[in-house]
This record gives C-alpha cells, structure tokens and sequence, in this order.
C-alpha cells in the first residue's frame, strides 16, 4: 500500500508542468552565476543535454528574461530586473518598515538594511546607505552569504533546529576578510550566542572596515520573517555609543514587529 508521503509525491509530480521547472532552473542558474555562463556550463549544471538547454535559452531570450552576448554566454535581461524591481517596491514589509528604518538610519547617522533569508544567502530588500563599506553596491536585491554578516545569523536564528540543520549543510564556506566565518562549528556557536543576547554581530567579516548589529522582525505567529541591521565603523565596538546603538535598534526591531502583528516578548527566536 502506498504511504501518505508516496501519495503526496505522486500528487505533486501529477501537478507539476516538468518543462517550466528546467526553464526556471536555467534562469536560477544563470541569476547565481557571478560571471556570463555558457551553454555547455549550463547544460552540465542542469544535467541536460546542450540541444535541450540551447531551446531554454533561446525562449528565455525571446521572451526578454535573458541575453546572449558576443561571446555566446548569457546574462540576466532586464524584463527580470523589472520584476525583482517591482516586488521590492511593493512588498508590505518594505513598505511598512521603510519609515522606521529612515528614522533609525538618521537618529544614529548609520547605514542601515532590511533583508530575508533566502535559502543560504541574505537578500537585501530595502538600504539606506550613509557610509559604503564593501567595494561594490549593496541595495534591493543583492545578496551576500548567510554565514557572514550579522543579517544572515539572526535569520539563521530563527529558523527550527531541523531547517537550520538543512541550511548549514548546503554552505559552503569562503573567505571574504580574514575574519569571515569559515565553520559550521564556529557559525553554530555564533547563532547560539545570537539567541542567547537577542542580537547578532558581524565583527569585520564582510569588510575590516565594518561593524554591525542585527536584530530580528517577527510576525504574527512570532516567526522571524526578516532582519534589520545597522552597519558601523569596525572601532564602533570599543565606543561608549554601542549601548546607545544597540538599544534603539532594538526598540525599531519590536516597534516593526508589533505592526506585522507580534505581541510577544521582544526579540524570540525558537528554542
């Protein structure tokens, strides 16, 4: 007899339209890729053939959500860039918070950033810069490594221990300064004391210029939904300002959180 789980299974695949999910699985490997990919890099990646990968790209390109280049590589078009454009400027969180990050962003005079987790990678969704800290742009959209910065472990934070667990196991880890994370150990050690003091710090790990503290958003049913961080000088650890830091920031994190519905105690993460 078959289990629930068969059952389920054989549902989903009954369901699922298997040319769309290729499609977009070429699309997701063309977005992830730092450099133009190729055809061939792209036929090895998604395990198909290169005369099958060659239609995906050519109906991805005519319908504007990639380009080819000279050189016979491609790149992201612009149609996917309007969407990612679109959603983050009307995503209700954005939307929301957008007023409380400008205020905490000029209150203290720091650059300041609301992301999610997605899957293991942080996605910046709103940023008010007052100082650049990395050597290239950071705004809605981009992504960094979830292990890195203070950001990801607060979102790593609030995941249950059996997603956390999933998440670690796909990282793969690299260096960014010499400071960077470069452990499941260590990364787990860093979300334990992140729970333990309801904030997490990222001491250098992005840039050796850079210090920061963040803090989690929860909704209504207290799950930890987003992140908002505030980005520093790396001497700020050593100011008698941090306390100051710290504190609004926390009271803007449960002040965002009450308005998605959280009346909870401030900040929680699962146990």
């Amino acid at each position: 007899m078959a289990t629930i789980a068969g059952k389920n299974e054989a549902v989903r695949k009954k369901n699922s339209i298997q040319s769309l999910a290729r499609g977009l699985n070429i699309l997701e490997l063309v977005a992830e890729s730092s450099l133009p990919i190729t055809l061939t890099e792209i036929a090895n990646q998604a395990h198909l053939t290169k005369t099958t990968s060659q239609r995906f790209l050519s109906t991805l390109c005519s319908l504007g959500y990639l380009r080819r280049r000279e050189n016979k590589s491609y790149v992201l078009s612009t149609r996917v860039l309007s969407l990612a454009h679109i959603f983050l400027n009307t995503s209700s969180l954005v939307r929301m918070a957008k007023p409380y990050l400008d205020e905490l962003s000029s209150e203290l005079d720091k650059t300041v950033n609301l992301a999610v987790l997605e899957d293991v990678h942080t996605l910046f969704l709103y940023r008010r810069e007052v100082r650049r800290f990395m050597k290239y742009d950071l705004g809605p959209g981009s992504k960094l490594p979830c292990y890195a910065g203070a950001l990801g472990k607060v979102l790593l934070a609030g995941l249950s221990n059996e997603d956390l667990n999933k998440r670690i196991d796909k990282i793969e880890f690299y260096p960014i300064t010499p400071k960077t994370i470069l452990s499941k150990k260590r990364l787990r050690q860093e979300i334990t004391e992140t729970k333990e003091r309801g904030y997490s710090i990222c001491d250098q790990e992005l840039s050796l210029d850079m210090y920061s503290i963040a803090v989690p958003l929860l909704d209504k049913r207290g799950e930890v939904v987003a992140a908002v961080n505030v980005s520093m000088e790396f001497n700020s650890k050593d100011s008698p300002n941090l306390n100051r830091v710290i504190k609004i920031l926390m009271e803007k994190g449960k002040i965002i959180s009450a308005n998605q519905g959280y009346n909870g105690p401030y900040p929680s993460y699962p146990r």
